[in-house]
Parts: structure tokens; C-alpha cells; sequence
């Protein structure tokens, strides 16, 4: 079975489609629109640039300056010391960015300038993986140039 999303095709085995649509059911379902498509269109649910539920706002793209804000896009990733990069959950006391998952979401280190723009400190990430591993968010270091305090 195919679901069309934008412009490329994704395979969903039917016991997949089947699970998602049990879930779906008698539920109000909202689809948070990417910058690369406009959601599974085949599947029910609304389509929405955003979101405001239970006091957070939901968008795809984090705003500088929201309060209570779940967003993605920046598929932040961070390395600790002598261990590759990995996908992790940025947070601080006003916002979460999700981590992504699929193989060409690529993401952006933590020590990028716009994620320092959007956590002032203190900020955490949570690194994903067979075990879950709670770290400072790196910061840049004015001493003779910008240097991560972690690899990010």
C-alpha cells in the first residue's frame, strides 16, 4: 500500500495503515505541517500550520520569543566526547525541539547559531538511543573565537 505525501511516495505495509487508523478513530487528529510537504493528505485529519492545545503551541519550525512552544525541523544532534553525534530532544524552560528520526532528516549540531539563538541558558539535551543520556546544551566560549564547550 502507498500513501502519497507531497510529492514523494511512502510504502505503509497495511498492518501499519490499519494501526494508525485504529488510532485515528473517534479522535480529533491534527497533522503539524513540515517546510517539506503538507502532511499524509491521504490520511483523515486536519492539516494545520499550528497548534495551540493544553497551553503549548505546536508548529513545525520554532518562533524566537513563544512561551510553552513544541516545534522540529532543526532535527537538533549532539556528540559528547569520543561518541559520534546523535539525535536528541533540545529543552528549556519554554520550549522542547523534537528530534528526528528518518533517514534524510541529516540534523544540526546543538552549537549551531540558531539553536543558541532560541535556548539562552540553562537549556538540556536528552540524547537518544538505546539509552537515554541527559547533557548540558553545549555553549560557545569567546576565547579567541568560538569554540563548543561539547561538540554539538
Amino acid at each position: 500500500y502507498a500513501i502519497l505525501t507531497g510529492t514523494r511516495a511512502i510504502l505503509a505495509p497495511m498492518p501499519r495503515l490499519l494501526r494508525l487508523m485504529r488510532l485515528q478513530a473517534g479522535r480529533r487528529w491534527i497533522w503539524v505541517e513540515g517546510n517539506h510537504d503538507a502532511g499524509p493528505v491521504d490520511l483523515s485529519g486536519e492539516h494545520l500550520a499550528q497548534v495551540q492545545a493544553g497551553g503549548l503551541v505546536w508548529r513545525h519550525i520554532a518562533a524566537p520569543g513563544t512561551l510553552a512552544e513544541v516545534s522540529g525541523h532543526y532535527h537538533p544532534k549532539l556528540a559528547l566526547p569520543g561518541q559520534p553525534a546523535r539525535a536528541c530532544f533540545l529543552y528549556d524552560s519554554q520550549r522542547v525541539i523534537l528530534p528526528a528520526y528518518g533517514a534524510y532528516t541529516g540534523g544540526l549540531h546543538c552549537t549551531a547559531p540558531a539553536l543558541q539563538a532560541l535556548f539562552p541558558a540553562p537549556a538540556y539535551a536528552i540524547l537518544t538511543g538505546t539509552r537515554a543520556i541527559l547533557a548540558p546544551m553545549p555553549r560557545l566560549l569567546q576565547a579567541g573565537g568560538l569554540k563548543p564547550t561539547l561538540r554539538g
